[in-house]
């Protein structure tokens, strides 16, 4: 932003990162005075905009006049004030020129105004009128905004009960009830810059391989969005919603309202619920309600909308939008809509979908009550783009939508919401184990705990079998680290081995065959060619940890005879048609291991980055000649798991001792270079001279880091814990470290102190040095780090500390753990919590004001995450304790004192099972066990900085177990 004498302000944007053509930049302004700007759509709208349709900025004498850098970029302009003479007329002309290349880091100066008007030839004046201007720029009805409910009005709709009710300035916002139902009033929506939605999917969604149907609904009257039948990209029949406040009121599928002459749109609503497989928004209108519900079968692959009238005189005249897609985009396909026996069949001409999915349709099928329908194309194309259904609404109208995929077929199937909507949550109880868990000396905490584990397992769910977020509403595909964590560790806590075994198989079957290594993601249905080739540097590692951790958990080393195929580079990515077994797919992973060390050395060259996506590499000497202080421990940890699950299996012998003496001298390595005065690098960096001979070795992201300025880097001292690569006093020294200078009122974050931002110069890392958000990895506290910042605490047996940072993630009554939090959406996981920071300057100046608490903090993207997965096996694995080892119960909890006796409803062995913990001698390690009454026979399990867990024998467990209840207790 610059101030002129003569024009005022003046915005130039910059795109930092660089395109095949360069860095392109614009910049806005005006020939006369320009008094105030601002740079995002939230400062001009407001998050009121939801409800009342209606900018803030148009009602302030001026623009903010400052800078905001956040998701919704959108720069404006106001002139000056004048006065107008009756009869006079006053012109401004605003501009904007752009640049093809920018080569400086930062726009150093406007460009000359004089310079500006040369190029500027004034066009004729054309008045418009509204049926000249496009279909979005044309006068809209005002949504239907639901009257705020009276208390008495809330509690007949949701009963008296109020867990985690949230207030402020004495407003009632949200709150849960029943079985983890959600529920958010109209008032909150005013605060929330990411407004509430869920994401629903038909109960079939434990297993990838079936044909799911999924929507995503928003709570300011989008009923179902991006409903798609499989594939979460391609294989869409409504659109997506692209504005998160609701200004573009044709998306997806909506609901109009006819008054007089007019349709108005069904916007924000007096309260809207959420439930495991449902969404219901409550309307107060005229003297009763409009209530409607979007839900999806617990079996099949069916959803359906039901539109209700209570208490309201009269019938209500409606319509029902649907924008139709039938591809990724809109527009992109030729639509064809047919009447049938069931309603309508929805097909269309998309190469990509007749390649991939060619038996795939559509089908929605409305009531009696909806009628008449209504087609509405495209002006020049003639194309289909929406389908309106109307109708009187005298009771309860509904549209089921089915279709058909891999010839599963759903047409004309309708559903009763009741019964769906209680089968769903039962079935995600059986997922969960029935697991629900109660501290006698903090039972608000420990029914936290409750309501996230719920919300967590169906965010986890999403993230496997659905992969799209609120905010994320591209994806459809699994990223191969984060594949190998989230789904793999939930299945693993929830005992479900199968679930996971079939992931490790799906993710071998994409290993390249040339390479040894993984895409950095891909598709897994009928799209598997669609993937990304080039891989982060630690890509490799993670499938070879999910098959060590799972043959060391269920002893199961014959799925290493399974036969895969591998995928292929130079045969456009498809399968091949010759198997190898997962054993030959590992030693060929090794292999790669082996070709990608540093010369040298026995460490892992860092490649395309690690885990941090900020800090991927600058250059091609970082790629080759940098070493990444968190790959190497995960590495090691993978390596020495599977050498020590093998090693006593014949078969496999030599094998381990390879793995073992790979482990043995990467691990001699790591403790050479990369500890420097007892404090372990972010990364180390070879500087080789022409030759290829090393000259020395940089330190980065270290204390004796004097380029970057950043001291502490969190991965590599977490994982160096979780691996037990430090010694015991190495340990204690860095959990030190990261409590000193890591760990904030907010959780801990990844650096000591943020990358630098020189507006967008790029010395050593990407998005670290480029992005202008301060947002996920770029604000330091990504909430998986701080899952496993947990997991070291527990290996530590920390268990005052455990308790203190396991809820600071919690969306569930945040602000019991996080004073400083801002109001968020209380049941989807975070991804993120990013400080509010107008913009990167402004961040890195005042950056420990972050860790006094003295800056708010915001949610950052929603549900879509490796991160639910993750926190449940924490919880259940790490906390609680409850694991098995060779198919043996290890019960190692880390409980605090204060907590008192922990009880935990769960199933072993597919049978009930309540767990008392009772912390009497210490916080960990149990020190007797009883099992029904009877003593427990067990021995202790190793840890390098503890004394271990219990490990009781599996054959003695299945025995002693009853049918009915069990009751173990845990004396620690």
């Amino acid at each position: 932003m610059f101030e002129q004498a003569d024009t005022g302000y003046v915005v130039c944007s910059r795109q930092n990162l660089p395109q095949s053509t360069g860095n392109p930049a614009i910049q806005l302004g005006a020939f006369s005075p320009v008094h105030s700007f601002s740079t995002d759509g939230y400062q001009f709208f407001g998050t009121e905009y939801k409800i009342t349709g209606e900018a803030k900025a148009l009602q302030a004498p001026q623009l903010a006049n400052e800078k905001y850098q956040y998701e919704m970029g959108y720069v404006a302009l106001q002139s000056a004030p004048t006065t107008l003479a009756i009869g006079h007329t006053h012109h401004v002309t605003f501009y904007g020129v752009v640049t093809a290349h920018c080569p400086e880091s930062n726009v150093s100066a406007p460009q000359s105004i004089d310079a500006i008007r040369a190029l500027h030839t004034a066009g004729e004046i054309d008045w418009a009128t509204a049926t000249l201007l496009p279909a979005l720029a044309q006068p809209k009805a005002q949504p239907v905004v639901g009257v705020p409910l009276t208390d008495e009005e809330v509690t007949t709709f949701f009963g008296d009960e109020r867990r985690f009710d949230e207030h402020k300035d004495g407003e009632l916002l949200s709150f849960f009830y029943g079985d983890s139902q959600y529920v958010t009033l109209q008032a909150k929506e005013k605060y929330l810059e990411r407004a509430t939605g869920h994401v629903i999917a038909s109960g079939n969604n434990t297993d990838y391989r079936n044909p799911i149907m999924s929507a995503t609904h928003h709570m300011f009257g989008v009923f179902n969005s991006q409903l798609t039948l499989g594939n979460t990209s391609f294989n869409k029949l409504l659109g997506v919603c692209r504005n998160a406040l609701n200004q573009y009121t044709h998306s997806g599928q909506r609901i109009w309202i006819r008054e007089g002459e007019t349709y108005r749109p069904l916007g924000m609503p007096s309260a809207y619920e959420v439930g495991t497989n449902y969404s219901r928004w409550i309307y107060k209108y005229r003297e009763g309600y409009v209530i409607v519900c979007a839900f999806s079968s617990a079996e099949h692959p069916v959803i359906q909308l039901d539109i209700q009238r209570q208490g309201i005189d009269g019938d209500i005249e409606i319509a029902v939008s649907h924008q139709l897609i039938f591809g990724n985009n809109e527009q992109e396909s030729g639509i064809t809509v047919a009447q049938g026996a069931n309603g309508f069949i929805v097909t269309g001409e998309n190469g990509l979908i007749s390649e991939r999915a060619s038996d795939l349709y559509f089908s929605i099928m409305p009531c009696a009550a909806l009628s008449t329908h209504e087609l509405i194309t495209h002006s020049e194309t003639g194309a289909v783009e929406y389908l309106v259904l109307k109708g009187q609404l005298s009771d309860k109208a509904t549209i089921s939508m089915g279709g058909q995929l891999n010839g599963v077929n759903t047409e004309g199937m309708t559903l009763d919401f009741a019964t769906e909507t209680q089968q769903a949550y039962q079935n995600q109880q059986a997922l969960m184990k029935g697991f629900n868990v109660h501290f006698s000396n903090d039972e608000e905490n420990s029914q936290k705990l409750n309501e996230t584990l719920h919300w967590f397992t169906h965010n986890a769910l999403v993230h496997y079998s659905t992969p799209h977020g609120l905010e994320q509403y591209s994806g459809a595909a699994w990223g191969t680290r984060d594949v190998s964590q989230g789904p793999f560790e939930l299945f693993m806590s929830m005992q479900q081995f199968d679930r996971a075994e079939a992931l490790i198989h799906e993710i071998y079957r994409h290993q390249y065959i040339e390479t040894g290594t993984w895409p950095q993601w891909f598709m897994f249905d009928q799209y598997a060619t669609i993937q990304q080739e080039e891989s982060h540097g630690d890509i490799v590692v993670w499938p070879l940890k999910a098959v060590a951790d799972f043959i060391t958990m269920t002893g199961k080393v014959e799925i290493l005879a399974t036969p895969l195929p591998y995928t292929s580079i130079d045969g456009q990515f498809a399968f091949t048609t010759e198997t190898y077994t997962l054993f030959e797919h590992i030693q060929r992973q090794l292999q790669h291991i082996h070709d990608n060390l540093v010369p040298g050395t026995s460490l892992s060259c860092y490649g395309d980055g690690d885990w941090d996506d900020t800090l991927q590499p600058a250059n091609q000497s970082l790629r080759e000649n940098m070493v990444s202080g968190w790959t190497i421990p995960l590495t090691l940890q993978a390596l020495k798991t599977l050498g020590r699950a093998l090693e006593t299996h014949n078969d496999y012998c030599a094998f381990s001792r390879e793995l073992f003496t790979l482990a043995e001298n990467m691990e001699q390595d790591y403790h050479h270079y990369l500890i420097k005065d007892d404090v372990i690098a972010g990364f180390i960096h070879f500087d080789r001279d022409a030759d290829g001979e090393v000259q020395g070795i940089e330190h980065l992201l270290h204390p004796s880091d004097t380029k970057t300025g950043i001291s502490y880097r969190l991965l590599p001292a977490s994982r160096s814990i979780i691996s037990e690569t430090f010694t015991p006093e190495m340990a204690k020294q860095h959990m030190a470290l990261i409590k000193a200078h890591l760990v904030h009122p907010d959780g801990v974050r990844l650096m000591d102190r943020m990358a630098e931002y020189k507006a967008g110069k790029q010395t050593y890392f990407k998005r670290a040095e480029l992005a202008a958000n301060l947002g996920r990895e770029v604000g330091l506290q990504y909430c998986h780090a701080h899952i496993r910042f947990i997991e070291a605490l527990c290996k530590l047996g920390d268990a005052q500390a455990v308790y203190e940072n396991l809820y600071k993630i919690l969306p569930v009554g945040i602000q019991s753990a996080v004073p400083n939090a801002e109001v968020r959406q209380s049941n989807a996981y975070f991804s993120s919590s990013d400080a509010k920071f107008n913009d990167r300057n402004i961040a890195y100046d005042r950056f420990e004001d972050v860790k006094a608490g003295k800056v708010a903090v915001k949610g950052g993207w929603r549900i879509y995450s490796s991160g639910p997965g993750i926190y449940i096996n924490q919880l259940v694995a790490n906390v609680l304790g409850v694991r098995f080892d060779n198919t043996d119960l290890v019960l190692d909890p880390i409980v605090a004192r204060e907590l008192g006796t922990v009880t935990l409803n769960f199933e072993l062995d597919k049978r009930p099972i309540t767990l008392v913990i009772e912390p009497e001698q210490g916080e960990y390690t149990p020190k007797s066990l009883m099992l029904n009454g009877n003593p427990v026979p067990f021995v202790l399990t190793a840890n390098r900085y503890r004394t271990g867990g219990a490990c009781i024998n599996a054959a003695w467990l299945s025995k002693a177990l009853q049918d009915g209840d069990n009751t173990l207790v845990v004396k620690l």
